[in-house]
C-alpha cells in the first residue's frame, strides 16, 4: 500500500538541510565575516595613519610659521632704510643671551657631539632635560615683541635724558629690565630700562649699574629723539630641538626668550631635527645683498651679510607603530635610519631676512 505524501504535510516540511548545504552556508558566512573584519582593520589603520600624518603636518606647519615670522623680523630697526647702519647699542656685551650685535641673527651648528661655535649664556646653562640635542642646529634672532610701539610724548632735551612715553597706557607693558629700541626714520638706539615701573610712569630711565643683565655701558643714547620716534620692546628668541616633556620618546622645537625668567617653551612637538644654513652675500659682491652661497653657522664670517636662511626640518608622528617597519629617511642629502616605526617627513623652506635684503 502506497503512502500519500499529501496526507503527511508536517513530515515533508520538517526535512532539514543536508551536510553539504550547511558547510557551504558556513563557508559563505565565514567569508563574509572575514571580509568585514579585514575592511574594519584596514579602515582603522588608514584612519590612524591619516590622523597621525595630519597631526605631524600641523606641527611642522606651526614650527615653520613661527620660525619664518621671527626670521623675517630679525634685526628690526624701525622705519629706517634697510641698508642703513645698524642701531646704536649702549648695552654691555653680556653673555650672548641677548643679541646686542647689529645683525640680530646668530646660529650654532650641531656637530653630533657639541655645537660650533660653542653655546654660551642661558643656552649653555639649560638643564639636560631641556638642553639642545647636538644632532640639530640652534638659531637665535632678535625681534620686537607683540607689544605695540609707543610714541614719545615729548622731545628729549639731551642725549642723556630719559625718553618719555604715555603713562598707564593699555599698550604699555614695559617693565624694569626690559630692553627697548627707540627709533625714528633717521636714527635708532637700543638700551635697557632701569626705571622701577615704566608702565605706570612712562619714564624710560637708562642708568648704569644695578642688577641688570646685560646692563647699560653708558647713559648717553647719542641721539636726541623727538616725538616722531617710537619705542619698541625687544627680545632675543633662541630656537632649538630637545627631548619633548609632553610626549616622552619624541623631540620638539623649543623657544627660549631673553630677557625673561620663564623656562624654555615647547613650541611644536614631533620635530626630530633642524638644519639651518645661511645665504651669504659674498666678498666679491659685498653690499649688493645677493646670495652667493649657503654655509653652516660656523662658516659665517659676518652675520650682517646674511641675506636669507634655509631651514631643513625632519618631523615625525607623535605616535609610534604607525609604519609597518622602521624607516630610513633622506634628510639633507644623506639617509637617516630610525629604530622606531614612526612616519617621518622632510621639509625645506627658504626665508629672506627682510631687514638684510635690498
Amino acid at each position: 500500500m502506497k503512502r500519500d505524501p499529501a496526507a503527511h504535510p508536517v513530515r515533508a516540511a520538517a526535512r532539514g538541510m543536508t551536510l553539504v548545504e550547511l558547510m557551504v552556508g558556513m563557508a559563505v558566512g565565514l567569508f563574509v565575516v572575514l571580509v568585514a573584519i579585514a575592511i574594519f582593520i584596514s579602515t582603522r589603520t588608514l584612519h590612524s595613519v591619516g590622523s597621525a600624518s595630519t597631526r605631524m603636518s600641523e606641527n611642522a606647519r606651526l614650527a615653520m610659521d613661527v620660525l619664518q615670522t621671527d626670521l623675517r623680523n630679525a634685526a628690526f630697526v624701525g622705519c629706517r632704510p634697510l641698508l642703513n647702519d645698524a642701531p646704536i647699542v649702549v648695552l654691555l656685551a653680556g653673555d650672548g643671551g641677548f643679541l646686542s650685535t647689529g645683525p640680530g641673527l646668530q646660529g650654532f651648528r650641531g656637530t653630533g657631539g657639541g655645537f660650533a661655535p660653542a653655546l654660551t649664556g642661558p643656552l649653555a646653562a639649560l638643564p639636560a632635560a631641556s638642553a639642545p640635542i647636538p644632532t640639530s642646529d640652534v638659531i637665535s634672532v632678535r625681534v620686537p615683541t607683540e607689544m605695540a610701539g609707543l610714541g614719545l610724548v615729548a622731545a628729549m632735551p639731551s642725549t642723556v635724558a630719559a625718553p618719555q612715553v604715555a603713562a598707564s597706557s593699555p599698550v604699555n607693558t614695559l617693565a624694569m629690565g626690559d630692553i627697548v629700541l627707540i627709533a625714528s626714520c633717521k636714527a635708532s638706539t637700543m638700551f635697557q630700562v632701569t626705571e622701577a615701573n615704566p608702565a605706570a610712569t612712562g619714564v624710560l630711565t637708562h642708568g648704569l649699574g644695578g642688577p641688570f643683565t646685560p646692563g647699560n655701558a653708558t647713559d648717553d643714547l647719542q641721539q636726541r629723539f623727538r616725538t616722531d620716534a617710537t619705542v619698541y620692546k625687544m627680545e632675543t628668541r633662541h630656537y632649538y630641538v630637545a627631548p619633548s616633556a609632553i610626549r616622552p620618546g619624541t623631540n620638539s622645537l623649543y623657544r627660549l626668550v631673553v630677557p625673561g625668567t620663564a623656562a624654555p617653551v615647547e613650541m611644536a612637538s614631533g620635530v626630530d631635527r633642524l638644519l639651518v644654513t645661511y645665504g651669504v652675500d659674498g666678498a666679491a659682491t659685498a653690499g649688493q645683498q645677493n646670495v652667493d652661497h649657503y654655509v653652516a653657522a660656523d662658516s659665517v664670517s659676518a652675520w650682517d651679510r646674511v641675506v636669507s636662511v634655509r631651514l631643513q626640518m625632519l618631523v615625525a608622528t607623535a605616535k609610534d607603530g604607525v609604519a609597518r617597519t622602521s624607516q630610513s629617511v633622506d634628510f639633507a642629502g644623506s639617509a637617516v635610519a630610525f629604530a622606531d616605526r614612526r612616519l617621518r617627513s622632510a621639509l625645506t623652506e627658504v626665508i629672506t631676512v627682510r631687514n638684510g635684503a635690498p
